[in-house]
């Protein structure tokens, strides 16, 4: 059961009506996560800026899927663990994503460090241990970057939300 119901561009509001003719003209059709998320504006409009300044930020494309998967996978989001897994795929990281979602240690040493910090950062709500910092450090990642995946925590940890919220 559904605890929201699928907006459409017929059943919506003007506000909810032009997220959802913003979402469709960007990918040919409204995934029903969009049609619940719509429900509220204003969450739907913090995700997408959120969303783009994870963007922005100095980790690679699929750095940032390793941040996103992980966090997806611990929170159990189904929704959002397939969406980052095709795009770690378009990506050319189909292998990346199935050791994330797995559970696996990542072969690449410095995406296996951001993992790993990564899943710290959450497991501690942000008392990251000595190890990780060090792994993580040594990887080359930057003090900066460590903040960065703040970001995409907090953006993903409201989509992940947003989703099992909403049924989706």
């Amino acid at each position: 059961m559904s605890r929201f119901v699928d907006l459409t561009t017929e059943t919506a509001n003007p506000a909810q009506r032009e997220i959802l003719e913003g979402v469709r003209a960007q990918f040919g059709m409204i995934p029903p996560a969009a049609a619940r998320m719509a429900h509220s504006p204003e969450l739907f409009r913090a995700f997408m800026a959120g969303t783009e300044m994870f963007e922005r930020t100095s980790l690679t494309p699929v750095e940032r899927e390793v941040v996103i998967l992980v966090l997806a996978r611990d929170i159990g989001c189904d929704v959002c663990t397939g969406i980052h897994t095709a795009i770690a795929a378009k990506l050319g990281a189909r292998p990346v994503a199935g050791a994330v979602n797995a559970r696996e240690t990542l072969t690449d040493p410095r995406l296996a460090a951001l993992a790993g910090f990564t899943v710290e950062l959450l497991v501690t709500r942000g008392d990251v241990g000595a190890a990780p910092w060090e792994a993580f450090l040594a990887a080359g990642f930057t003090r900066a970057q460590a903040l960065e995946i703040l970001i995409g925590v907090g953006v993903y940890t409201t989509s992940t939300y947003a989703n099992r919220l909403t049924g989706s």
